[in-house]
């Protein structure tokens, strides 16, 4: 603070506002995509094996234009959310009684996690062999590599619910649903989103790289199929567009979780 001649006292000097801030950090993200864009303009003429952005751009748009797109979005779309759901819905409860249950966590913690080191990929043979090339074993893999991290993280957010909160609970007669749905999920719920999110993302993965293994349909075969006649184009804007999905899915959740967080 700084004095006038008039002996008045100045006032300090303004200090950047919320919105200001915040608009900074937009910019801030906004250059990250603008900075990877001109990088790969920059390659593109060094490389015959990565095309331009302009004709990769042209080929994802002539992909919706003349419709070839959708078969392989579809056969994707639906087994990552069939067996994203699949594998939620079984590992949420399962997560729950383990955090709320110290003898179900030391019978069944070192087993998940010992487990989830496994890669989820070796199991797709023997999903092939059990339900045959199609939506059945993909789903099922994909349910598969969801159901760890969603089971982790229920188990750990559960079991960090705050011990006064339950007290306080049952001090006034709290049955255990009550204690269940008014207490423990949603205290644990932003932290089971974290597990969720991790889970979509790793269910993600698995369905491409099942559908590069062995697929009737999908954009994993659609890619495996560009490559193998060297449609290069065709099989960046195909790459683009998993990479465009599984972005635009992980922020869906990630704004969930925001307003979990929010209250």
């Amino acid at each position: 603070m700084t004095t006038t001649e008039t002996g008045i006292a100045a006032p300090p000097a303004p200090r950047p506002t919320a919105s200001r801030s915040a608009w900074r950090l937009s910019v801030a993200r906004a250059a990250v995509p603008v900075a990877a864009l001109a990088c790969w303009y920059a390659l593109d003429p060094f490389s015959e094996l990565v095309p331009s952005p302009t004709d990769t751009l042209g080929r994802l748009y002539g992909g919706f234009a003349e419709g070839w797109i959708y078969p392989g979005l579809a056969a994707t779309g639906s087994a990552v959310l069939s067996g994203f759901v699949l594998g939620t819905v079984l590992a949420f409860p399962l997560g729950y009684l383990m955090g709320r249950s110290r003898t179900l966590t030391a019978i069944f913690e070192p087993l998940v996690a010992g487990t989830f080191a496994v890669p989820r990929v070796i199991l797709y043979p023997i999903l092939l062999a059990v339900f045959g090339v199609g939506l059945e074993a993909e789903m099922t893999m994909v349910a598969i590599s969801a159901f760890f991290p969603v089971l982790m993280s229920t188990a750990a957010a559960v079991r960090a619910v705050s011990g006064s909160l339950l007290k306080l609970g049952r001090s006034l007669n709290a049955s255990r649903l009550q204690l269940a749905t008014k207490i423990v999920i949603p205290e644990a719920a932003p932290s089971i989103m974290v597990g969720i999110r991790i889970g979509f993302s790793i269910a993600f993965i698995a369905a491409i790289i099942a559908e590069l293994f062995a697929a009737k349909a999908g954009l994993g075969l659609m890619i495996s199929q560009a490559f193998a006649v060297l449609d290069l184009p065709r099989m960046y804007a195909i790459v683009l567009l998993v990479m465009l999905a599984a972005f635009l899915g992980n922020m869906l959740l990630w704004w969930a979780e925001g307003r979990l967080r929010r209250g």
